[in-house]
């Protein structure tokens, strides 16, 4: 990208090295266009979408365009370099052609100015674009990063909550993953009933039942019996100083995920929504049973 911001490249070198890039990453898109670049265009009209991106039309509505490869693109912005310099001092002419001759002169000068706009302009579209994608792919790359690493440290501190709060539940986590991943029929319902269990334990871990009601503030008086799983939750939540917009989202994902692993309903569940409401539990339980100390702000 610094070659290109820097214009220490001719389109060509950029072509090229893009090229790598797009090799490494995979980016199919990227080795099509560039491929285009390096070896010409096909007139098949399936580089359409490239054709108008590195501004090679022609006349679109004839759909006529520049098929050259970059290379060979580059050759023409030279020529029309030395035509336009051979012509700048002018001609010596003189007789009865000599006005004739001096506008054929003009003629050619302008002819080669619009062959090299045509030509650099070629030049610059394609630099663009390949820019512009390697500009995607750097912050998607970069994406990738952060995410892989904030889910890392996530990932620690989680799984050993789970652990302390599950026992064995979670031991089945990779198993039924496993299943889920190769389509195994049985594993929709095991993968529910396990994330049921895990949202149970995780309540008796955090907030073990009480005979009592547990009061949230002018808010609702809760029940905390061994049943009340969610109340349960809820109440860990409220003790930790959890605000209300956090604890009220955190007991409407709890509530429909509780429900929808509920064994009646696991013959409606897919395999896809089964990976999904697997790794929501996931993600869920590891936010409440990583929560500590109260924040400051409390509701």
């Amino acid at each position: 990208m610094a070659d290109i911001e820097l214009k220490r490249l001719k389109a060509s070198e950029v072509v090229l090295k893009a090229s790598r890039l797009a090799r490494l990453v995979g980016h199919t898109e990227l080795m099509e266009f560039l491929g285009f670049e390096r070896n010409g265009y096909p007139t098949d009209g399936s580089a359409t979408t490239w054709i108008g991106r590195a501004g090679r039309w022609a006349d679109r509505e004839k759909k006529t365009f520049y098929t050259h490869s970059i290379a060979k693109v580059e050759a023409q912005v030279e020529s029309a370099h030395q035509a336009i310099d051979a012509m700048r001092g002018g001609g010596n002419y003189s007789g009865d052609a000599a006005l004739i001759a001096a506008r054929d002169h003009d003629t050619r000068i302008l002819q080669s100015s619009a062959n090299l706009s045509t030509w650099t302009g070629i030049c610059g579209q394609v630099v663009a674009t390949v820019y512009d994608m390697a500009t995607e792919i750097y912050h998607e790359l970069l994406f990738s990063e952060l995410q892989a690493s904030l889910f890392a440290d996530t990932q620690q501190k989680v799984d050993g909550a789970l652990a302390a709060a599950s026992g064995t539940a979670l031991e089945k986590i990779e198993r039924i993953s496993d299943r889920l991943r190769d389509g195994d029929t049985e594993s929709v319902s095991q993968a529910l009933t396990t994330c049921r269990r895990l949202i149970d334990s995780s309540a008796d871990y955090v907030f073990p039942a009480r005979d009592e009601l547990y009061k949230i503030g002018d808010e609702v008086d809760l029940k905390v019996g061994p049943q009340q799983v969610l109340n349960r939750l809820q109440a860990h939540t409220h003790a930790c100083g959890a605000s209300k917009s956090r604890r009220d989202r955190l007991r409407r994902t709890l509530a429909d995920l509780y429900a929808r692993c509920s064994a009646g309903t696991h013959a409606e569940v897919t395999f896809d929504e089964a990976r999904f409401i697997f790794l929501q539990t996931y993600i869920v339980l590891g936010e409440i049973l990583t929560l500590s100390a109260p924040e400051d702000s409390k509701s």
